[in-house]
């Protein structure tokens, strides 16, 4: 069974509530600095999380959580008209600041061995518009979308939407296998997952048609009361693209 990675970018995404205002701009995107003693990687250079544009990278850290949000603190401390923000949220803390059009976060966690893991994002707020809309994914009746995630990679497209659905995780499967059939997409994997300790169990289904492939895995949500379905929808061939 798949995760849903996207939920990760949830706790990047709450930091931006309230700031997506005002006109676009041209200034350049901001370089933020790698953490000190940290190995960096892209996870995208070129996204949008609920219609915002949004660059983010993975790191590892060799110092410890405190240290990481230290060092962020003071760096955006200076040359800026208001002070960082710093909270926690869920097992993470976040730094935020803005710079221009953009905002700027760190969301950092506790690694083993006393080190520490994170994002680190930066997102074009200004002129941009909250947008969570399924696309060309069916929803099933009292679905709500959490999260809609693109992103372009060299010659491909993928776009994950993150519902939640009041109906059991056994329904939903069922609903998109008769929904993409009558669509007229093959369906070519599908993966039972028991419940055990490690994990809640679900289903993770692979349909395809023409040049896409969508991805389906749906586990029961936080409390038993309905499931939580991840839908990405990967396009092939598209050539050269940005947001």
């Amino acid at each position: 069974m798949r995760s849903p990675g996207c939920c990760a970018l949830f706790i990047v995404c709450s930091a931006l509530a309230g700031s997506v205002a005002g006109a676009a701009s041209s200034t350049p995107w901001p370089e933020i600095p790698s953490p000190p003693d940290a190995k960096v990687e892209w996870v995208a250079d070129s996204m949008r999380v609920n219609g915002v544009p949004m660059r983010v990278m993975r790191f590892t850290s060799t110092e410890a959580r405190s240290a990481v949000v230290d060092y962020y603190r003071s760096y955006w401390s200076g040359g800026y008209p208001t002070r960082p923000s710093v909270r926690v949220a869920g097992n993470q803390t976040v730094v935020g600041q803005a710079h221009g059009p953009y905002y700027m976060t760190v969301a950092v966690k506790d690694a083993p061995q006393g080190t520490s893991q994170g994002l680190i994002s930066v997102s074009q707020v200004a002129g941009s518009k909250i947008e969570r809309s399924p696309g060309e994914l069916p929803l099933m009746p009292g679905a709500k979308v959490l999260q809609v995630v693109e992103s372009n990679d060299p010659g491909r497209r993928s776009r994950e939407v993150f519902v939640r659905n009041p109906q059991a995780p056994a329904s939903v499967m069922s609903y998109y296998q008769a929904a993409l059939a009558d669509g007229g997409w093959q369906a070519v994997q599908y993966t039972d997952v028991p419940r055990n300790g490690a994990s809640a169990g679900g289903s993770f289904a692979v349909f395809r048609r023409e040049r896409s492939e969508l991805q389906l895995s749906v586990a029961p949500a936080p409390g038993g009361r309905g499931s939580l379905l991840l839908a990405d929808l990967i396009t092939k061939d598209t050539g050269p693209q940005r947001f």
